[in-house]
């Protein structure tokens, strides 16, 4: 159902935004993981920091899905840029 909403040609803004605004929420939250390792390496603390098992494992499923977002965006682009191709191929034979 999003991936129609996301294809219809009105909605292209719309699947583009998200798309750069979830691959950037993706990288964000990837680095603030990589950061949050390091930190936790230099303490030599290797388990039980401030996030605590739980929040590591939530802090890389947001940005796992966020980037399946821009992923499935991405989707919906190129289908509505092929459907867009193929429209007019089929309107010039009768």
């Amino acid at each position: 159902m999003i991936l129609q909403a996301l294809t219809s040609t009105d909605d292209a803004l719309t699947a583009q935004t998200l798309r750069h605004w979830s691959y950037r929420l993706s990288a964000v939250l990837g680095a603030a993981y990589v950061v949050y390792v390091l930190v936790q390496k230099v303490r030599n603390q290797t388990m039980g920091g401030p996030l605590g098992d739980v929040g590591e494992f939530l802090l890389v499923l947001a940005c796992v899905s966020a980037f399946a977002v821009g992923l499935f965006a991405d989707e919906a682009l190129r289908r509505a840029e092929a459907e867009s191709r193929a429209q007019p191929q089929r309107q010039e034979t009768p």
